[in-house]
């Protein structure tokens, strides 16, 4: 009788008291970081008729900077990490749910002004990936290795595609190479995208298979550091007023941390995965 292969599938791994405080402290300084910003450029894309909107994302802004601070003065306790990840995950829940609805009301016409629909959407899957992790590290658990690699491929490959559009659409139309280099970069993360897609649907809940997924990992290394050097490239012309462009430099350099912070995960699941293979081996 053939077994199932999902009755095959790995569990999830047991997270150390240092892993938790180690990763859980680096996620929170970065997203919380992130997350403010959100609400700063948010803030700036509303039409200035629509006060109660810009009122709120001020709020969030506010409360995204006190906690920021408070992350980086967190003592290393595995008490005081759940509690930062706990009100971390309440604040980021409200402003996800402010994100979704707020993205309702642009479809439908209700909001105007210069937030990009797919923009909205990007960041509040920022939102809701910031607080999945949060909630699995104060489970305690890991995903299995090729679980964890296809899930933060398929996550931070859209999200680095959609960086890409961005940047095309917000460059002046006269910048024609750089629009030219920023929209290939979409076209070739989205192939990226679409591979660990397929990945996701063949090997998900399977019997691991580490070199299919490690060369996922190392493609995805490859792309985003190009990409991370173009962004960073591109910053600073903008500080320097050397291509014309409406990007915030801030956003600008928003969009670099987040491709170091895709790089610094690639890192983190090699890690992972050369310590699984090894495991296997013994």
């Amino acid at each position: 009788m053939l077994i199932p292969p999902e009755t095959k599938a790995s569990a999830p791994e047991s997270l150390t008291e240092k892993k938790f405080i180690e990763r859980s402290l680096t996620e929170n300084k970065f997203w919380l970081r992130i997350m403010k910003e959100h609400a700063l450029f948010l803030g700036e894309g509303f039409n200035r008729k629509d006060k109660d909107l810009i009122q709120q994302t001020d709020r969030f802004y506010h409360y995204f900077e006190q906690l920021e601070k408070r992350a980086h003065q967190t003592p290393e306790t595995v008490q005081a990490v759940r509690k930062l990840n706990e009100d971390s995950i309440q604040l980021v829940y409200g402003f996800r749910n402010f994100k979704r609805n707020l993205l309702i009301l642009i479809i439908n016409c209700k909001v105007s002004g210069f937030n990009f629909p797919l923009l909205v959407d990007h960041i509040a899957r920022e939102a809701e990936y910031f607080m999945r992790s949060l909630q699995k590290f104060n489970q305690g658990i890991l995903d299995p290795i090729q679980d964890a690699i296809i899930s933060e491929n398929v996550f931070w490959l859209r999200i680095m595609m959609e960086h890409s559009r961005f940047i095309s659409s917000l460059l002046d139309p006269s910048e024609r190479n750089l629009v030219i280099t920023a929209r290939k970069f979409g076209d070739d993360f989205e192939v990226l995208l679409n591979q660990a897609r397929d990945v996701e649907s063949m090997l998900y809940n399977k019997e691991p298979t580490y070199p299919v997924i490690g060369k996922m990992n190392k493609d995805s290394e490859n792309a985003t550091t190009e990409l991370r050097n173009f962004k960073k490239a591109g910053l600073e012309l903008i500080k320097t007023c050397q291509i014309k462009s409406v990007i915030n430099p801030l956003l600008a350099d928003h969009v670099v941390r987040e491709a170091e912070h895709f790089l610094y995960m690639i890192h983190v699941l090699e890690n992972r995965l050369m310590k699984k293979q090894k495991e296997n081996q013994m």
